[in-house]
């Protein structure tokens, strides 16, 4: 049985001397591995730059949503990126984001809205004129709401303070260290109320942004069992500040 979908490249490991497993998210199945032949022989039309990191592709499978491991029949890129392979800040956050997401997904659950989100968020990144310092940050608080744990409560003057392991702004210091004072909380506000076209006009210092990055990586290691660490943020908090 051939199903065809589009989906977007997260990781490729080597299976054989011309073989790869290859982990994308689906528009139609979720995460799911599969297995693709040839890829790196001379006669191969499955070139292995098909299946570099975040690659928007089409793929067409044998085998069904109970299959083990599918094996791709067919390839070719969906929409190929302008700017992004060649912008040394933009590559940065497209690895930190593929990242996130390889940690984040542990299971199929196809969900083809947050598909959508993903796509529409890299050809975003891909084509953005502006300054894109914050859009990890936006990216990594959008991506929030469709995992289920988004950001709770309203940041006001009597809820000044964002408690990471519970997810939402109180009005009390936690009896534990992972939260946000009142400035990097209203600065976890500003985020959450703005769109990818609006960041660029969020003002934070280099100190600031590493706050916040760091934060947010700890409120996904806190909501994601086995979330892990992440090794792109701190190669990311250099380019962004250089």
């Amino acid at each position: 049985m051939l199903q065809k979908t589009s989906g977007i490249v997260l990781h490729t490991i080597s299976y054989s001397e011309t073989s790869l497993i290859v982990k994308i998210y689906t528009q139609e199945f979720g995460f799911r591995s599969y297995i693709i032949g040839g890829v790196r022989s001379k006669r191969s039309k499955n070139k292995a730059g098909l299946f570099q990191p975040l690659a928007l592709v089409d793929i067409v499978v044998s085998g069904n949503e109970r299959t083990a491991l599918p094996r791709i029949s067919e390839i070719s890129i969906h929409q190929p990126y302008s700017h992004l392979p060649f912008d040394v800040i933009k590559s940065s956050i497209a690895i930190f984001i593929n990242e996130i997401l390889l940690h984040s997904f542990k299971e199929p659950h196809p969900d083809e809205e947050l598909f959508l989100f993903i796509k529409n968020s890299l050809l975003i990144l891909d084509l953005d004129t502006e300054s894109c310092s914050n859009f990890h940050l936006g990216f990594m608080v959008q991506l929030s709401r469709f995992l289920g744990f988004p950001p709770q409560g309203e940041y006001r003057a009597d809820t000044s303070v964002f408690d990471l392991r519970e997810g939402k702004f109180v009005n009390y210091l936690p009896q534990h260290p992972d939260y946000l004072h009142a400035a990097a909380s209203a600065l976890l506000s500003e985020l959450m109320g703005r769109g990818y076209s609006q960041l660029a006009g969020l003002r934070m210092g280099k100190a600031e942004r590493k706050q916040l990055l760091n934060a947010l990586v700890l409120f996904y290691q806190l909501h994601i069992p086995s979330f892990g660490q992440v090794r792109s943020a701190a190669v990311l908090e250099e380019i962004i500040a250089g």
